[in-house]
């Protein structure tokens, strides 16, 4: 399937909070316990299967980040294993976007989601900011997929 969503908040989104917290982003963390991070766009494709949730690409955009993502979120124990690039500032950052994916600036942290959605598990590598767009994607993993009758 395909999703496409305009003009939204997100609050209280413990994954997003240990994220913007291990980036170090105090501004936009106090913004997602209040009144939300407000995004323009979002938008992604995916396959639902009775086992999991695959998300082949995935982006949000506001002026404040943009967000990419890619992975799985497993129905069994609600286990997620995801990746994705977030973008600072990303109305200043975006110029990037002209080298790189949809929702990634030219400057980014490149980041994993593992564990469960309760306790998600956020590594973040703090040099891939020095790692410009479209040289970030040599770094990346492909997105998993999903075998015919899964």
């Amino acid at each position: 399937g395909a999703v496409r969503i305009e003009n939204f908040r997100v609050q209280n989104a413990p994954v997003l909070a240990e994220l913007l917290s291990a980036i170090s982003v105090v501004g936009l963390l106090e913004q997602l316990g209040g009144s939300g991070i407000a995004f323009m766009t979002a938008e992604g494709n995916f396959v639902v299967t009775p086992e999991r949730v695959v998300v082949s690409h995935g982006a949000a955009t506001g002026a404040s980040m943009g967000v990419s993502l890619a992975g799985s979120y497993t129905m069994a124990g609600k286990r997620l294993n995801m990746q994705g690039v977030i973008s600072p500032i990303y109305m200043l950052n975006a110029v990037g976007q002209v080298f790189s994916r949809k929702g990634e600036g030219l400057f980014g942290f490149n980041y994993k989601v593992r564990g469960t959605a309760a306790r998600p598990v956020v590594s973040v590598n703090p040099l891939s900011i020095l790692t410009p767009g479209a040289i970030r994607e040599i770094f990346r993993k492909p997105a998993p997929a999903v075998k015919a009758g899964e």
